[in-house]
């Protein structure tokens, strides 16, 4: 072949895998393909602290349920150092020594026929890959605070979209005055790694004459190219003025106006500040900060005047009066949850609470958890576990529906309280748990967004294919609960975005507010004895009447029966064996009620002295008093019970009373020998 031949060749090849390249992505997302070995792996982005996580359908059987086995059944790329841990017999779980390098793509290869005997051909690896989240951070700068005359302080906070040591946080924030002088910035000592820090810049000289301070940041320590320089202006010492004024947003609207010095605090505000179209405002002084409080919502842009009659510590008047239009703006498109536990009594009318701002309509979908798959799902989570990465082993969507909410007559700020009635929208099915979801999206909302700040979203990521992305997402989901996708959502990621509602990137699974809810008016209470005896109580949750005849149904971790029960007529039933019980179902007609006994899912006794005395050996006996209060010279009178069931004393036994005076001189010594049963 002729050299110029040979030349043109490479360059359609090249073009060709630009081409593929660039518009047909490799499908990472086979899961499908291995249903039967693979149910889960770590995908999306993902924090650098993060284990990597693979869940294997078919438990390794050849391993304790928690057990370390050696890295050589995973390749990581880049080469990452770690231990590789078992966990619960089915889940692979990488713990790198290190963290991961932000903004990387890696690769992990799972070498099935190394933990299996039985691997198909064509099965005998299975690859994917995750990406770690960018580096990225923002400060915020608080108010401007005096020491003194001379000295003065402003507190900040450093936010990293990622966690990072505290040894870079230190390096991405320098101050300057005056060009020439660094400035001291003090940090919290017991910090440790995170992805929020709070400092402050101390020792701001406040010289006679005005001057100014310098901020910089700079993201080379955590490799990333945010960098940039603020400056601040100090007034001179004997320059009283209005610093900055900031508010928050509506419906609890609030202005906090920052002074170059303290503020005299036994002074009257009234009518030295004014809000415009406001009245009654209440006053506040934390130091250089006056917080004004209006007792009514605020909107839009309004006229704050601050006249000179405000005084300083050192009873001197502000030199100059203040006057600025400042913009209050919306809230955030939200949803917060109302409706509080799992178990909903059955009635009528279903109603799921829920508040919503600036919203028109909210999406609503309904996950049902099969009364079979109950103790499945119990095994790796509680009843009101919101948050499961393996719903879909468990459960299926059977409802989503757009709900148009009702506006209220001003509907910029206000939250609004509303209802559903989920009996309306599926009929419940006895000892099934439903996980109730309300989301919304941008077209959804009635927040503003000027020309401007409606930027175009940028790159989706997501775990599926670029083939599938046009697809309609009914259909994607429907995939996603066939085990034949991991996600069916395309959300944007932007970190600098992520709170900006006139952005894509605001509308992620975060705005997405969840609840379990399990019909049933049965109520269960398990109490666990040190001797591995156990008593249940059920109830009627309507009314409050034990519930007679109940079934309970005791299994253990793998979801075996080990026994049934019946509550007597005062709803009560024990159960003494040396078998450890994981799961207790109970049911009465249509009536279920499950708990999980596991240690951290009991009720919390730190706030009660419940420790008592346990009694290695002797009798039991128990003192009390008629009264828990006496005066001066009232009579003491004194029961003593006994427990002698065990052994048996005999009929007239002396019992010998010793009081003694709070310095423990014996006062008084009785004998008894009467006493009743």
């Amino acid at each position: 072949m002729k050299p110029i031949f040979r030349i043109l060749a490479i360059l359609v090849l090249a073009t060709l895998f630009s081409c593929t390249d660039r518009n047909d992505p490799v499908d990472t997302d086979n899961i499908f393909r291995f249903k039967d070995y693979i149910s889960y792996n770590t995908n999306g982005k993902n924090s650098i602290t993060n284990s990597i996580r693979i869940e294997l359908v078919k438990p390794l059987e050849q391993y304790e349920v928690t057990q370390e086995i050696p890295t050589e059944f995973l390749k990581i790329s880049p080469k990452t150092n770690g231990r590789l841990i078992v966990e619960n017999g089915n889940m692979l779980v990488f713990q790198p020594e290190e963290k991961l390098i932000p903004d990387t793509e890696y690769s992990i290869t799972v070498y099935l026929n190394k933990l299996y005997d039985d691997v198909e051909h064509g099965f005998e690896s299975y690859t994917f890959s995750f990406k770690t989240l960018a580096a990225n951070f923002k400060i915020n700068l608080g108010n401007l605070q005096s020491h003194s005359k001379e000295w003065q302080y402003i507190t900040g906070a450093l936010e990293v979209s990622d966690v990072i040591s505290v040894k870079n946080a230190k390096l991405l924030v320098n101050v300057e005055q005056e060009g020439n002088d660094k400035i001291y910035i003090s940090w919290p000592s017991e910090l440790s790694d995170a992805k929020y820090f709070e400092f402050k810049i101390d020792s701001i000289s406040r010289k006679v004459e005005y001057s100014q301070i310098k901020v910089f940041w700079d993201g080379k320590a955590i490799k990333t190219d945010n960098k940039g320089m603020d400056t601040l202006s100090i007034p001179g010492q004997n320059n009283f003025k209005v610093m900055d004024v900031k508010n928050k947003v509506a419906p609890q609207a609030s202005l906090s106006i920052n002074f170059s010095d303290p503020i005299k605090e036994n002074q009257n505000f009234e009518g030295l500040v004014t809000i415009e179209n406001t009245t009654n405002l209440r006053y506040e002084v934390d130091g250089n900060v006056l917080h004004v409080y209006p007792q009514n919502r605020i909107i839009g842009n309004v006229r704050v005047t601050i006249f000179n009659g405000i005084k300083n510590t050192e009873n001197f008047s502000l030199k100059k009066q203040f006057s600025e239009l400042i913009s209050f703006e919306q809230i955030k498109p939200q949803l917060r949850m109302l409706s509080k536990g799992v178990i909903l009594p059955n009635s009528s009318s279903n109603p799921f609470y829920f508040e919503a701002v600036n919203l028109k309509a909210v999406d609503v979908r309904i996950i049902k958890i099969f009364e079979d798959n109950i103790l499945q799902f119990l095994q790796e989570s509680n009843l009101e576990s919101r948050h499961i990465y393996n719903l879909k082993k468990v459960g299926r969507r059977i409802v989503k529906k757009t709900i148009q909410l009702e506006e209220p007559e001003n509907k910029n700020g206000v939250w609004k309280a509303h209802a559903i009635d989920l009996s309306k929208i599926f009929k419940a099915d006895p000892g099934a748990l439903y996980r109730i979801e309300l989301s919304f999206k941008k077209e959804y909302t009635n927040y503003e967004c000027s020309a401007d700040d409606d930027e175009e979203s940028d790159i989706n990521y997501t775990t599926t294919s670029a083939a599938i992305d046009t697809e309609d997402e009914d259909f994607r989901e429907e995939r996603y609960w066939d085990n034949e996708l991991y996600r069916w959502r395309n959300y944007s990621y932007n970190w600098e975005q992520q709170d900006n509602p006139c952005h894509d990137a605001y509308y992620s699974e975060d705005r997405t507010i969840t609840s379990n809810i399990l019909g049933s008016n049965l109520g269960l209470i398990v109490k666990k004895g040190n001797n591995r005896s156990y008593r249940f109580i059920t109830t009627n949750i309507l009314n409050t009447n034990p519930e007679s005849g109940a079934t309970i149904k005791l299994y253990n971790y793998q979801q075996q029966l080990i026994d049934v029960k019946t509550t007597d007529s005062d709803g009560f039933s024990i159960y003494d064996s040396d078998k450890k019980i994981a799961f207790v179902v109970a049911q009465k007609g249509k009536n279920y009620a499950y708990v999980k006994l596991e240690d951290g899912n009991a009720l919390s006794l730190s706030k009660f002295d419940v420790s008592g005395k346990k009694l290695q050996k002797g009798l039991k006996g128990f003192i009390y008093t008629d009264r828990g209060v006496y005066r001066p010279g009232d009579s003491i009178h004194l029961t003593f019970v006994l427990n002698d069931a065990a052994n048996k004393l005999p009929k007239n036994h002396p019992i010998k009373l010793e009081v003694s005076d709070a310095r423990g001189k014996l006062t008084q010594r009785t004998v008894k020998n009467e006493g009743v049963e």
